[in-house]
């Protein structure tokens, strides 16, 4: 079980990394201009926090909060998917042995948002991180 959570969390990293390293598609012209602020995107309804924290770098700060709920996978995903329906947003999504993961991530200039979504089969949980980075 840990073996399949690290390579859950591995996976996790190389998606977010993948989205935040440039390997992305041209910017969708209905999004709007690029230096349009990112929206706000409401946590999942009924979701618990578990972690959060905030840096403030200049254009290198950021904040990540981490939720986690029972409800099922496709709904949670469905739920952002929805939230970030026509603004453009770029996702990727995994399945392993443990679980599905996926990741939307919304740009807007120097700002990224990126929702990481991850299904713990064994513990009947789903696991959502919001991240923020940029001024």
């Amino acid at each position: 079980m840990k073996r399949e959570r690290r390579r859950m969390r591995v996976g996790m990293v190389v998606a977010l990394l993948l989205l935040g390293g440039g390997c992305s598609r041209e910017a969708d012209p209905a999004a709007g201009p690029a230096s349009a602020a990112l929206p706000e995107v409401a946590y999942y309804p009924d979701a618990s926090q578990r972690e959060s924290m905030s840096q403030a770098m200049g254009p290198l700060g950021g904040n990540l909060v981490q939720l986690a709920t029972s409800d099922d996978f496709d709904t949670v995903l469905a739920y952002y998917t929805g939230a970030l329906a026509g603004l453009g947003a770029e996702s990727i999504s995994h399945t392993l042995p443990g679980g599905r993961q996926a990741a939307l991530s919304l740009t807007r200039g120097d700002q990224r948002l990126t929702i990481a979504i991850q299904e713990f089969v064994d513990e009947g949980a789903v696991h959502i991180t919001h991240m923020r980075l940029g001024r």
